[in-house]
């Protein structure tokens, strides 16, 4: 069985760093496609579904937006299994405090904050940044409003399996059944790779 993993909004797929994933076998992760004006997640859904001839028999997941996209994908066609990493099942899970981002990025200069941060990251080293660099502003701009009109998690049927940082100020942990990151934050694919690695390992096992 294969997976698809997506990462997070702004960022691509060295959120997951190969020195703590790349002993899953069958797993991919993906960057984002190229962004072609998709203005809601579940568009963004059916492009990623064409862009890697995703499957009912295929696993899925992702890290932040990642995990949001997953779910609407498993949606349409019917996954059965979806993995979130420090991800969302509906919009009342992301704080509100981020709308006014979502307001600000129609009007805010975001290459100008990408040229900072390439200022602030010389060497090339912050591998957080590098990847801010390298995001497609338009594609960040859609995905910060459409983030907040999704429909959730609505009549899934399938399983969700969630593991998520107790300090994460993006999206709240949610309650029930979750592995929980005591000291996690929103990065938790980068800053606890093996815990995040042994996780997907286990439920692609189960």
């Amino acid at each position: 069985m294969k997976t698809l993993i997506l990462p997070g909004m702004g960022a691509d797929s060295a959120m997951f760093p190969l020195k703590y994933y790349a002993f899953l076998r069958g797993v991919r992760f993906a960057d984002w496609p190229e962004y072609h004006g998709e203005q809601t997640i579940r568009a963004l859904a059916l492009r990623v579904i064409d862009e890697h001839n995703i499957t009912v028999d295929m696993l899925v997941g992702g890290s932040s937006l990642g995990g949001i996209v997953a779910i609407e994908i498993a949606k349409i066609i019917d996954v059965k299994k979806v993995i979130l990493i420090g991800s969302a099942t509906g919009a009342e899970m992301i704080n509100p405090g981020l709308r006014m981002l979502s307001i600000f990025s129609n009007i805010a200069p975001f290459t100008l904050f990408q040229i900072l941060a390439g200022k602030m990251n010389i060497s090339g080293s912050n591998e957080v940044l590098s990847m801010f660099q390298r995001a497609d502003c338009r594609f960040i701009r859609a995905m910060c409003s459409a983030v907040f009109t999704w429909d959730g998690i609505a009549d899934y049927q399938g399983k969700i399996c969630q593991i998520h940082g107790r300090r994460d100020l993006v999206i709240y942990p949610p309650e029930g059944d979750v592995e929980i990151i005591p000291d996690g934050g929103h990065l938790i694919s980068m800053t606890h790779g093996p815990l995040v690695a042994d996780f997907i390992d286990r439920i692609i096992a189960t």
